[in-house]
């Protein structure tokens, strides 16, 4: 009966075995067929990766994969959104003063610098770019408008006034370089831009941040304030935090009056229709400043939360009429040095 039982389990055995080995021998490829359905960045995935994770480092690759498509995004040659911002320093920290003044008679006799510096912007590759994060990418535009804006100053230094043009603007004013804004076109990544086109079309149209109309430089005292810096996606939030508080502090860029009640705005604000329709857009809550009209109120919107707590509450509970400064349109320039 023993031997009977065994005889029964190894006949059982055998014809599990040839079983296997038929069903192996009726596709061979069967496992590599598999395993190449499998995507090659999900073969490493952990099996405790959550969804979410793994499409973001799905994405991330992507991103990745797709700058390496062409251009230099080998180890050798891609270069990181900070570490590109970062290379405008020379250029921001040796000609821009603490108060944001140029030294353009400076700046021209090195301009080999900007030049290589509008080179560099012209020669940025989209697929390098793509694989930025969006504060890089901010900051990367407005690093560009600036060195754009310097470009086109120096350019043009020492600025010959335009006879006309003397009974509206001062003769060093960047009002007498023409089409410097809308006609003056700058190379980056391939593609012709406007200094306008910068501001409006990609800071605002496509970023959305309000902010950079107190970044971007448009060569005047009253405009945004160079830094002796460029501006770097890791710190990009806390740069533009302190550009608009700086230009509040100003007396070109805000004034309270509180003996007339009268509040003087910046005109920066006013400077262009689409810098309305942006603050309009991100601060036109009608939570506070109901009776104002929708522009004033978002602009206080925006206003309130970068002065002081005594001036935000002077514009929460107060009534008062709203003026809006005079633009002032001299060159951002340094004073001449004193002769030896």
């Amino acid at each position: 009966m023993k031997n009977f039982r065994l005889i029964i389990s190894l006949f059982i055995l055998v014809a599990g075995w040839n079983l296997l080995q038929t069903a192996g021998a009726a596709d061979p490829n069967t496992h590599q067929k598999n395993e190449a359905k499998v995507p090659a960045h999900n073969k490493s995935v952990k099996k405790g990766l959550e969804p979410n994770d793994s499409n973001d480092a799905k994405n991330s690759r992507e991103l990745i994969n797709a700058a390496e498509v062409e251009g230099p995004n080998s180890l050798s040659g891609y270069i990181s959104g900070d570490a590109f911002n970062l290379g405008f320093t020379g250029i921001f920290n040796g000609y821009v003063d603490k108060q944001g003044l140029v030294n353009y008679a400076k700046l021209r006799r090195h301009r080999l610098e900007l030049n290589q510096a509008t080179a560099n912007l012209a020669d940025l590759k989209p697929e390098v770019y793509i694989t930025w994060s969006r504060n890089e990418k901010i900051a990367f535009w407005i690093n560009a408008y600036n060195i754009c804006t310097l470009k086109g100053i120096v350019d043009n230094y020492p600025i010959k006034p335009s006879r006309f043009m003397l009974f509206f603007y001062p003769a060093n004013s960047v009002m007498h370089i023409r089409g410097l804004k809308n006609t003056t076109f700058f190379m980056i990544m391939g593609i012709q831009y406007t200094l306008d086109e910068i501001e409006k079309d990609v800071l605002l149209g496509r970023f959305e941040e309000p902010r950079v109309c107190f970044a971007v430089c448009y060569g005047t005292s009253s405009g945004a304030s160079l830094r002796a810096e460029p501006y770097v996606g890791k710190v990009l939030e806390k740069q533009l935090d302190e550009q608009v508080r700086n230009s509040f502090a100003n007396p070109e860029g805000l004034k309270i009056d509180e003996i007339n009640n009268v509040v003087y705005l910046s005109p920066v604000f006013k400077m262009y229709q689409w810098h309305e329709d942006a603050f309009l857009k991100q601060y036109g809550t009608n939570k506070l400043f109901r009776e104002r009209e929708p522009i004033d109120r978002a602009i206080l919107n925006f206003v309130k939360d970068y002065v002081s707590p005594a001036n935000a509450e002077f514009l929460k509970r107060k009534e008062y009429t709203i003026e809006y400064l005079k633009y002032n349109w001299q060159l951002n320039e340094q004073p001449p040095e004193p002769e030896k």
